[in-house]
């Protein structure tokens, strides 16, 4: 599964990639939309999210832009970024609306950006992880640690938008896609900043653990899962055994 995501965007590059896909959850899109404030999406790292989320939300309707980093895509050399992924950007863009870069030296243009596209009643998607954002949080998911970037409770916090996680999974049985937006996360527990953004990442990590009993192999993220004690948690199974 670790190549997984890669395999989608080379076939939909190459032949086209049509698979099945299920949209759960719309009615929160469809609510955030008429409040005329968008949305911000917060996906969880699965395998399938990167390319199949964005082919079921533009087939329902909805303009989703993704804010990524620079060098998005498969590789970080300056090779990949200049020759490489752009394969991957481009076969993105035939399905989402737009792309927001990102830029380290300036990074609040890019939230600016995108705060300006939610006021349009748009989109802003965000894959959970821990590579940008001027701050990281630690989430427990079971009896272990995960970090997550604060920049999309952040961002939907200062635009008034609703925060709605994201998951993608597959059924391993019939290859059904399904994803599923669940209802937005409160942000208005936190008094400030900092709180506001560890009560949202604990929020949507304890999320992820029916998404993680079901399909456990699905998830990109085991390698950077710790134990409570800073003990890297290298395997599956172990994770399983030891986190839940």
């Amino acid at each position: 599964m670790r190549s997984e995501h890669n395999i989608q965007i080379v076939r939909e590059w190459l032949v086209g990639w049509r698979p099945e896909i299920e949209l759960l959850g719309a009615e929160h899109l469809d609510a955030a939309r008429e409040q005329g404030r968008g949305a911000v999406l917060w996906i969880a790292h699965f395998a399938f999210n990167a390319l199949a989320a964005k082919m079921v939300f533009a087939k329902a309707g909805f303009d989703v832009f993704h804010v990524s980093r620079p060098e998005h895509g498969f590789s970080k050399s300056r090779f990949g970024i200049r020759f490489l992924n752009p394969i991957r950007t481009g076969v993105e863009l035939r399905h989402a609306a737009g792309r927001i870069v990102i830029d380290r030296a300036n990074p609040a243009a890019s939230m600016k950006e995108a705060r300006r596209l939610l006021r349009q009643g748009k989109f802003a998607s965000i894959t959970a992880g821990a590579w940008e954002g001027e701050l990281l949080v630690r989430a427990r998911i079971g009896q272990s640690v995960i970090e997550f970037a604060g920049g999309a409770p952040r961002l939907a916090r200062i635009a008034g938008a609703p925060l709605l996680p994201v998951f993608v999974v597959c059924d391993d049985s019939t290859g059904r896609i399904r994803v599923t937006v669940e209802n937005p996360i409160d942000l208005d527990r936190g008094q400030d900043k900092a709180e506001l953004i560890q009560s949202a990442a604990q929020d949507f990590a304890d999320r992820h653990l029916a998404y993680l009993k079901a399909s456990p192999h699905q998830w990109r993220d085991w390698g950077k899962l710790k134990a409570h004690q800073g003990t890297l948690i290298e395997t599956e199974a172990g994770c399983l055994s030891s986190a839940f």
